[in-house]
């Protein structure tokens, strides 16, 4: 189990870096992406393209863009749980930030889903 949260925090290195094709090698083929709508980013995504996509709406929709991790923790054998505070500067709308938990779905060393849950009042932009 340890593994599996190690893994996410490779991402996560990944993903400050700007490695998005680090990210991608470790989704799995099928993987299901699902991000609210309530972020500029956001959709349900399927497979490494649709992720992706996901990386290219968060280029699009960001000026610049900060993910701070909070903590990384295992739920069970194949659940990883990670408290995030994304911030930056939206393309059309200024300074923004928000908190997200994400759900990482582990099997066979490849994340197989990704789930980001966040509440804000309104779409972040409008």
């Amino acid at each position: 189990m340890a593994g599996n949260a190690e893994l996410v925090r490779t991402a996560y290195a990944a993903f400050g870096r700007g490695d998005i094709g680090a990210i991608l090698e470790l989704l799995d083929d099928g993987v299901e992406w699902s991000s609210p709508t309530t972020l500029p980013q956001g959709g349900d995504f399927v497979g490494k393209g649709g992720a992706q996509r996901f990386f290219e709406g968060m280029g699009a929709a960001w000026d610049s863009f900060q993910l701070d991790v909070e903590a990384v923790g295992e739920v069970g054998d194949r659940l990883v749980v990670g408290i995030v505070r994304g911030s930056g500067a939206l393309r059309d709308g200024g300074p923004a930030e928000y908190g997200a938990t994400h759900v990482f779905t582990i099997e066979d060393d490849k994340v197989t889903a990704f789930r980001e849950f966040v509440d804000l009042p309104a779409p972040l932009g409008s």
